[in-house]
């Protein structure tokens, strides 16, 4: 198969925090499809990059030992690479991250 379709690809979820400047935790993967790393990438929001290596998910520290223990995942990146090369798709990404509720009034719900 060639083109979009999703076997000539391997999903990846880069998590990152914004605590202390904000910093690149993880690169969890290869998922078969962007929906698979979609799930892994929600379900580990509020967690630490370690807990979710600790759970034994594939994947690469991006950062230091003691910031990937201790700061939380507050948001993350999908991205592709080409099977076959392993070559990162530069055209092809989704984000998303934590988000605060807004009450009826319009105030920040944490």
């Amino acid at each position: 198969m060639t083109g979009d379709s999703g076997a000539d690809w391997h999903f990846y979820a880069v998590v990152e925090t914004a605590v202390d400047g904000g910093h690149t935790l993880a690169a969890f993967g290869p998922r078969p499809t962007a929906l698979d790393a979609l799930r892994l990438a929600v379900h580990s929001v509020n967690h630490t990059a370690y807990s979710v290596l600790e759970q034994g998910i594939a994947g690469d520290p991006r950062a230091e030992a003691s910031v990937v223990e201790r700061l939380p995942i507050t948001s993350f990146t999908i991205r592709r690479h080409s099977r076959s090369t392993s070559e990162l798709d530069a055209r092809w990404m989704l984000n998303g991250g934590r988000h605060h509720r807004q009450n009826y009034r319009g105030s920040v719900v944490r």
